[in-house]
């Protein structure tokens, strides 16, 4: 796993293996019926909402990145929690930023399962990223204005994302 800088913020490659990635993208296609759609081209499961046991991938990505990144005094953001967004050919997210409980700010870290083949670049601030599967990068989503650009193919982009609160102290 190599830290690298992605436009003004970070990520980690290689945060997950392949037999992880594998096992991620079947539980989103084993639920994606119940998933939400939230756009064109764009839905959304919350782990929390649709499976009442718990995900222990999941969970062990939550304290992989939690030890990794030494963050302390945190909680689970309380709306979205822990979700996978799937974004098909003509999906994008909208600009926007997300809601704090300050002093507590929202952060995401993302885990990209799939990445299309043409599109689907993270809008973060002034950058236009394009990521990578198997990594995690870091979203502060109540500070930074962030989306992503229209998914133009047959290959969506997939994410797992794990929501934070994380004190600014």
């Amino acid at each position: 796993m190599d830290k690298i800088n992605i436009g003004s913020t970070y990520g980690y490659t290689n945060f997950i293996t392949q037999e992880e990635q594998q096992v991620l993208l079947d539980w989103a296609d084993e639920h994606q019926p119940s998933f939400k759609s939230n756009g064109p081209g764009r839905k959304f499961g919350v782990i929390q909402s649709i499976q009442k046991k718990s995900f222990d991938l999941v969970n062990d990505l939550r304290q992989r990145v939690i030890h990794l990144e030494k963050i302390k005094d945190f909680k689970t953001e309380p709306v979205f929690q822990d979700y996978f967004g799937i974004n098909s050919d003509g999906g994008a997210i909208h600009v926007h930023t997300d809601p704090n409980e300050l002093p507590y700010i929202h952060t995401r870290y993302n885990i990209v399962l799939s990445y299309p083949e043409q599109g689907g670049e993270s809008l973060y601030g002034t950058d236009i990223n394009i990521l990578q599967e198997r990594l995690v990068w870091k979203c502060i989503a109540g500070k930074v204005m962030h989306g992503s650009t229209p998914v133009v193919g047959n290959k969506p982009r997939i994410t797992l994302s794990l929501g934070f609160l994380i004190n600014d102290k």
